[in-house]
């Protein structure tokens, strides 16, 4: 695919109107209005499918759009059809077309775990936008199915001219800030690729196959990790109150979550000694099991939530532990969970493995929590960072991507504007082989403001010294470091 030219007129022109450039066929036309989708569009589903570009220079710009990237997401969503036409009107590489791709969480058990579009070179690279559903799921692990994305570009992509000896290595840009998983896991490619698999393909050979198709880039959005800590959490409050249950306003609560059809059950036994579970959900005493999923095996994103609400605990020992009542799931493969427990005010975090044997009924008991409650007491809450935080942050992250790309790929911002001005300069690096200096000269044309392009020296600027490193080792020179001066004009975001 791909041909064509990008019409600058027809998409001011919708852009400028209420049927702008992301409406198609009653699909909303803004970001927030794709977060309402419930499906995959069929032209984005790669069941079964491959991508075929016959153009000079393959482009993919792959979205993760879990809950953990929050506004971002959004942000992103609504700045991409700017970047076909920068990338024309400043001629960084020959011949383009980009193939827009959105990645979920298949592990999580999201419906969208990955959407991918053609690869395109004009307008309908808008209709490819407008088409992508921004799920916000994702299972607070970590980890999102990056790697499926880059098993399906590696294999499942046809690039003509690249293969004829003709055309260009493409380019790959994942939008992303966690990790991925450590294998291509088979039952996905089958159930979510169409594809035929015998056994789990380790992620690191699948992004070194990506690499010998495309230059693979990571643009990693930086987060605090107090901005992480709510991303990971809203998850179970999500959960919680999407099923009916109580999450605010209790004096104590334990709340369960996992992802996948497996029965697991949460238990707590109270001061008295009474046993709440699903075969007595209410207690003398006020608790009560107000949310018991699975039971059927109904849901992949289950939760299970015992609380009392505020005013109604009694003082005394409580004990929270999760049993695997049965297995819905066909391989009774160990299940992983996570348990939120709050006791006046104070929020902990626990995750376990259960079932590492195909255990069931009490066989398989995790203890998960002791607390004492005392209800004239409420203690102040820790800001010290808890281990199960430690997925999250960014030297974990960032080292798994720096063992399968090379660390100059991966291009850290501050600011998700600035994005598109980030993917247009690794191109115009690596594609065009600019120096840094002259792409930032093209940004104070562009009328950017000084901060955009000090972020930009910042994060191009490894790049560009291994680039300047590479090509002096070829020519004897001397590598010179970039510079940039202050445009004394009116700039503007």
């Amino acid at each position: 695919m791909g041909g064509g030219a990008y019409d600058f007129d027809v998409a001011q022109e919708a852009r400028s109107s209420n049927s702008n450039v992301f409406s198609y066929r009653g699909h909303g036309g803004t970001a927030q209005e794709a977060t309402q989708r419930q499906s995959v569009h069929p032209a984005l589903s790669p069941f079964g499918k491959h991508r075929e570009c016959n153009n000079e220079t393959p482009i993919v710009v792959a979205m993760d759009v879990t809950r953990s990237r929050g506004d971002d997401t959004k942000i992103i969503y609504d700045k991409l059809p700017l970047l076909i036409g920068q990338i024309i009107m400043k001629g960084y590489v020959g011949g383009p077309a980009i193939s827009f791709a959105a990645i979920g969480d298949a592990t999580a058990g999201d419906r969208a775990p990955l959407q991918v579009g053609q690869f395109e070179a004009d307008n309908r690279l808008d209709e490819v936008l407008s088409r992508i559903w921004i799920e916000e799921g994702g299972g607070g692990s970590g980890q999102e199915s990056y790697e499926l994305a880059a098993y399906f570009y590696a294999r499942h992509t046809k690039l003509v001219r690249q293969e004829r000896g003709e055309g260009k290595k493409g380019f790959f840009f994942f939008l992303g800030d966690e990790g991925f998983y450590p294998e291509v896991n088979k039952e996905q490619i089958r159930h979510i690729l169409g594809r035929e698999a015998t056994e789990n393909v380790p992620s690191a050979q699948v992004f070194a196959e990506l690499q010998r198709k495309f230059h693979v880039f990571l643009i990693f959005p930086q987060k605090p990790m107090a901005e992480r800590k709510q991303d990971i959490d809203a998850e179970i409050k999500k959960r919680v109150e999407a099923a009916g249950g109580l999450y605010e306003g209790v004096d104590v609560r334990a709340s369960l979550i996992w992802d996948n059809r497996n029965d697991l059950d949460l238990h707590l036994i109270t001061p008295a000694n009474e046993h709440i579970y699903y075969g007595a959900k209410q207690s003398s005493c006020g608790g009560w099991l107000d949310v018991d999923q699975n039971v059927r095996g109904e849901t992949t994103k289950p939760v299970e939530n015992v609380r009392w609400r505020k005013g109604s605990a009694p003082a005394g020992q409580y004990k929270v532990f999760v049993r695997n009542y049965r297995f819905h799931e066909p391989d009774r493969a160990p299940t992983r969970f996570r348990v939120e427990v709050e006791v006046n005010g104070v929020v902990k975090h626990f995750e376990h493995t259960i079932s590492g044997k195909g255990e069931t009924g009490a066989d398989s008991d995790v203890p998960v929590y002791e607390f004492h409650f005392d209800p004239n007491q409420r203690p102040e809450a820790s800001t010290a960072p808890r281990r199960e935080y430690e997925s999250y942050s960014d030297d974990v992250i960032l080292s798994q991507w720096a063992s399968v790309i090379p660390p100059e790929h991966i291009l850290k911002i501050q600011d998700p504007k600035a994005i598109v001005d980030v993917m247009l300069g690794a191109l115009a690096l690596v594609g065009g082989e600019r120096e840094l200096d002259s792409y930032l000269s093209d940004m104070q044309e562009r009328e950017q403001l000084d901060l955009r392009q000090d972020q930009a020296l910042e994060t191009l600027g490894g790049l560009a010294s291994s680039i300047s490193m590479a090509r002096s080792a070829v020519s004897g020179s001397v590598p010179m470091a970039p510079t940039r001066t202050r445009s004394t004009r009116s700039t503007r975001l």
